[in-house]
Parts: C-alpha cells; structure tokens; sequence
C-alpha cells in the first residue's frame, strides 16, 4: 500500500484528521521518504529521536534499520495510532509529550543520537534551537523552504540568521530534498525542504545568546548591535581597547569562525565581569 492510501486508511479507521494546532500535514511522498531514510542512515546511531512522527509514515521505515527508536507526538490520537503500529516492538518506544518538554538525556547519549522529523512549521526555531541546546550527532528535518534559504549560511549573504550562523559554525548543514507541497496530505501553503545537520565541531550553546545579540540589527554593525545590551557593554569597551576591527562590521559578513572566536571573547570578558 502506498504512503497516500495508508494515511488515508488510517485516518477513516481511526475517524481522525489532521489538526491545524498541532501544524500537521503527513508526508505522503514514497519517494520522497525513501530518500529521507537512505540518506539518514539510521542504523549507524544507538539512537533516533523522532519528532513528531504523525502517523509513522517516516517511523515505519526508520524503525527497521534502527537501533533503538523514540517517538515523541504531542498529540494523543497520533500516539494512539502509533502505539497500535508498533505494538509488541520493543526497540520502539511510543512518547506522549510536546518535543520541548521532552528530555532527550533521559534516553540517550547527545554523541550517539539522531534527531528527525518533520517539524511543526510554526515553531521551527524553537525546536532546533532545543536540538542545539541538547546536542546530538546528526539531524535530519523537514522546513520550509524559504527557512532552508535563511538557515544557509554565508558570508555577505543579506538574510543571514543567527541561528544559521550557530549551525554553520558548528556543523555541516546539507540540503538533503527539497519537497514539493503535493508531497503531504494536507498540502500546505508553502514548498518545503530537508535538511540535514552533522555536528563536526560542536560550538557551546552557551555561546548563541550572544550570537543573536550580534544579530540584533543586521543593518547595524556589531558595535551598535552590541551597545543594546547592558550585560555587554563591558566586553565592548574592552574589545574597543583592543581595536577590534570586527566591532566595525554587520555580523552576516563575517565568517563563522569569526563570529564564534568573537563570541567566545565577548564570553569571556563578559564573566569576568560579573
């Protein structure tokens, strides 16, 4: 049975339809998912963490090449669904529970675990920023596509984010597909893409507040951007001591080895402060 017909199926036995709340739209796309699973190559992690599972379209393939494999859905009817999918498999674990709420250190290791999912569009941020926060190995997620344009990070680049300057300067972020929006039932509003996070040489989270702060204004330079927040201004005149040339630049055009080494700095003065 094709990914169509089974959510299809699945939706008229259970009497179930997609809710605008919780921002579901199921990925129906056979291609699309084969692509996905070949490209994560679960098998290699101890364990995978997926985030909104829906009705399993991704977490029926993943959970046959995974070791062990958590399924965290807020919403109860999913669970329901995906507890009967998954009845009496024991490398399964079925988690009622709002992804942000859910402690991923409770179930594994962040060097030995794989993130995925197709994440509620309306909290994207939100949610990888918990995913950097916690850690993890590698992780494959499903965005907007327009998101995918801002996340990219590059030097010079106009819409450049600060989250995407965290992820670049921590990792590798690779376009895996990008999706079609016929490719989910219900079609949303938007095309989407799938992204994929390797965390080469993790960056300290403790280091993001800082990156926004550089990113306050992007028409402004790291001086000004800086000067709008009280717990910094003593890094900032200590860096003006220095004649830090950066403090004349707009973040999006610095490298992201720039940005981290700045933060670090901005970091370091800024507790030897308190």
């Amino acid at each position: 049975m094709i990914e169509r017909e089974r959510t299809k199926t699945l939706l008229k036995e259970y009497g179930f339809t997609a809710k605008k709340s919780f921002g579901q739209n199921f990925l129906v796309d056979d291609g699309i998912i084969r692509r996905i699973v070949k490209n994560m190559a679960v098998s290699e992690y101890e364990t995978v963490i997926e985030i909104g599972p829906g009705l399993g379209a991704l977490s029926l393939p993943l959970s046959k090449e995974a070791k062990r494999i958590y399924l965290v859905d807020a919403d109860r009817d999913m669970v329901k669904v995906l507890r009967d999918l998954f009845a009496g498999q024991e490398k399964v674990t079925v988690v009622q529970s709002d992804f942000l709420r859910f402690d991923p250190d409770s179930v594994s290791r962040k060097e030995e675990r794989l993130f995925i999912g197709n994440l509620p569009y309306n909290i994207t941020s939100r949610l990888l920023e918990y995913m950097l926060e916690k850690g993890f190995r590698s992780a494959g997620f499903m965005v907007q596509k327009e998101v995918y344009e801002k996340l990219d990070y590059r030097p010079g680049k106009k819409d450049n984010t600060p989250l995407g300057a965290f992820i670049a300067a921590s990792g590798d972020l690779s376009l895996v597909s990008y999706v079609d929006r016929s490719a989910f039932d219900p079609s949303p509003k938007v095309d989407s893409a799938f992204l994929r996070i390797d965390r080469t040489h993790p960056v300290s989270f403790s280091l993001y507040p800082i990156f926004k702060a550089l990113f306050k204004d992007p028409n402004k330079t790291i001086s000004n951007c800086l000067r709008q927040f009280d717990k910094y201004l003593p890094a900032l005149e200590k860096m003006k001591e220095k004649g830090e040339e950066r403090l004349a630049k707009r973040a999006r055009q610095l490298k992201t080895e720039e940005l981290s080494s700045l933060a670090e700095e901005i970091l370091k003065f800024t507790e030897e402060n308190e």
